[in-house]
């Protein structure tokens, strides 16, 4: 017979007296309980100014007592490990379960979430989640660490720097290769079920992946592309049905923009005034086969003759006079949609929907807070016309939740932060940030969720658009380096977005802003480094 000590505080687990009594019927054991306060004053002296338990006051009883109970606990790990390779006991392999079902509990833990409001509820929801979880993984506390817009980025790179980085955190992609190179971005390739990651779509995947390693599981990917007013499309000729289904040419956009311009309404509009101007070259880039300022080769892209092409058709539709000529801020281009003064703009996203129906219900209500002179707005999803001979792209970005290795990282605590990093980023808890967000879901079971949704009252053919344009989105290259990317930058703000400027004033033609580009961009990374094609 042998006898295990056990802390009177096992009681209150069920699931862990279920498999204690489990052992002691197919090995003679007995199991005797003890207050815990033993276990919590050697802790509080063991950590209390000093440093060592002797020095604490920790008396030669309390250590006989530490050491026989150690000796206990570990014969019952030695009866579990006997019981676990096939010993009396008989039992169902272990395995990880893919979609979040319980499993047995194990020591307790805490993982700390870093999220910004993603949707205007998404702390809410979070913390509802965080007991979902909880009810899965009794033995696992999400806690849940609020932040805004402006703060978030601030305050993951602090606790990152300090060691006390977040297990979990939102973030572009954009901004994981800072992370990887310190060192605080856990490598889910090498720690997460592969049958995991199996879950998510690869081009999504492409985003949060850095020399071939996984380091985060993607949300959603976000689309920017065209908006419109549907019932001026088709007063102008435009098969709005077919264009969101198909895409469409560069000169059936144009011919589109010229039948919608009119005496008091632009044909299209498009935020590009100051930095904006590098929202509408990356945007109408990707259909012109500029895909990222560098190609897969990592040459710079932007002295391609397909700049050239690019920067004669902004030429053509401002000298036309179907965009204007002078710079739109970003918060006037949707405006000028709302009010009538323009029939297509940009940049725009699925989510612009919500907005443009909560106008119309303002404007139905009559109760002062619909935009000033605006009418009801029957809102299109577009996608950006494609130049001859490019395959149709839309420029995306992904958002996802990134692990993080900090002080209590540990090979157990990684895989139960692997629980929650997969929780989280997938079925229903995805899917509704993807209804929210107006966006199809980046992985199988996303998608399923989101099929079985109340998603309110929204456009079908803005949906099927959205989602067959998020197919079409292409990861940035890898390994563009830090200082390619900072040269990069600095081309845009010194050359590109002023002479931009002066392009859509008239001030500088197409040829000149491109050998502008061109001579910038061979002296900062050589001839043989720039596409020349």
């Amino acid at each position: 017979m042998v006898t295990v000590f056990l802390y009177n505080s096992h009681r209150e687990r069920p699931g862990y007296l279920a498999g204690l009594t489990k052992v002691q019927t197919d090995f003679e054991i007995k199991f005797q309980y003890i207050d815990t306060f033993v276990k919590k004053e050697y802790n509080s002296r063991r950590n209390s100014p000093g440093g060592k338990c002797r020095r604490a006051g920790f008396t030669k009883e309390d250590y006989r007592m530490k050491k026989f109970l150690a000796l206990s606990l570990a014969v019952l790990m030695l009866v579990s490990l006997l019981t676990a390779c096939g010993g009396a006991a008989s039992s169902a392999p272990a395995s990880t379960p893919a979609s979040g079902a319980s499993s047995t509990a194990g020591a307790e833990d805490t993982i700390t979430v870093l999220v910004p409001p993603v949707t205007n509820d998404y702390r809410e929801k979070m913390t509802e989640w965080a007991a979902e979880f909880h009810e899965m993984y009794p033995n696992l506390t999400m806690e849940v660490i609020g932040t805004s817009w402006d703060d978030h980025n601030t305050k993951l790179s602090t606790m990152a720097n300090a060691g006390e980085a977040p297990d979990i955190a939102e973030m572009s992609y954009a901004a994981i290769g800072t992370y990887v190179e310190n060192g605080t971005a856990l490598n889910l390739s090498e720690v997460m079920d592969p049958t995991l990651l199996a879950d998510f779509d690869q081009n999504a995947l492409d985003y949060m992946t850095i020399a071939g390693n996984v380091y985060g599981l993607p949300l959603y990917i976000t689309i920017q592309a065209l908006g419109a007013n549907k019932d001026m499309l088709a007063a102008a000729g435009v098969d709005v049905a077919k264009v969101q289904s198909s895409g469409w040419t560069y000169e059936e956009f144009m011919a589109a923009i010229k039948a919608g311009t009119t005496k008091d309404c632009f044909g299209f509009v498009f935020a590009n005034s100051g930095v904006t101007a590098s929202d509408f070259l990356t945007i109408f880039g990707v259909s012109a086969g500029l895909n990222n300022a560098f190609t897969s080769d990592l040459k710079y892209a932007y002295t391609s003759t397909k700049m050239l092409d690019l920067l004669k058709a902004v030429e053509e539709m401002t000298a036309s006079g179907y965009m204007p000529n002078y710079g739109v801020e970003a918060s006037q281009r949707m405006v000028m949609c709302e009010t009538g003064n323009a029939m297509i703009f940009g940049k725009a996203m699925p989510l612009f929907e919500i907005n443009i129906t909560k106008n119309n219900a303002a404007l139905e209500a009559n109760d002062g807070t619909a935009v000033e002179n605006s009418i009801p707005v029957n809102y299109a999803f577009l996608p950006v016309p494609t130049m001859e001979g490019v395959t149709e792209t839309c420029f995306g970005s992904v958002d996802g939740l990134v692990a993080f290795r900090n002080q209590n990282t540990s090979e157990e605590h990684t895989q139960n932060v692997m629980k929650a990093l997969y929780f989280l980023s997938s079925g229903e808890r995805a899917a509704y940030v993807d209804a929210a967000t107006c966006l199809d879901g980046v992985s199988k079971t996303s998608r399923e969720a989101l099929a079985t949704m109340d998603v309110g009252e929204r456009d079908q053919g803005n949906i099927d658009c959205a989602a067959r344009m998020i197919t079409t989105v292409i990861a940035p290259p890898t390994g563009i380096t830090a200082e390619q990317s900072a040269t990069a930058q600095q081309i845009m703000d010194e050359v590109i977005v002023p002479k931009f400027q002066a392009l859509l004033a008239g001030e500088v033609t197409a040829q000149a802003m491109y050998d502008e580009i061109v001579s910038k961009g061979t002296a900062a990374f050589g001839e043989a480094n720039c596409d020349l094609t």
